[in-house]
């Protein structure tokens, strides 16, 4: 057992249950306080673990999202890239062709 919780109980009661009667009933409070502990502890635990996963959930969703984004828009940028290079390819054989005749 961890430290104890409750060491000193009224007078009175230790009178009434006396010395052994008192180291018993101290032992059961703390024994019932530690209990108490470790369920309220994985009590926590659980809920926490449950906020973290529906947090990670979120974020994984907001993450693809993004990413599917950033896709969509270089795939953008490529494509517009690849028509003016395909025009620039034109239009300078067009003009070095005419270079050439003169």
């Amino acid at each position: 057992m961890a430290t104890p919780m409750f060491r000193r109980i009224p007078r009175i009661l230790e009178e009434v249950l006396g010395n052994e009667g008192t180291n018993e009933f101290v032992d059961f409070i703390n024994d019932s306080f530690a209990a108490n502990k470790e369920n309220v502890m994985e009590l926590v635990f659980e809920r926490f673990e449950k906020r973290l996963s529906e947090e990670l959930n979120i974020f994984r969703a907001e993450y693809k999202a993004d990413i599917a984004e950033l896709r969509l828009e270089m795939h953008k940028l490529i494509s517009s890239q690849t028509k003016w290079m395909v025009g620039a390819i034109i239009a300078l054989t067009g003009i070095f062709s005419i270079i050439v005749k003169l």
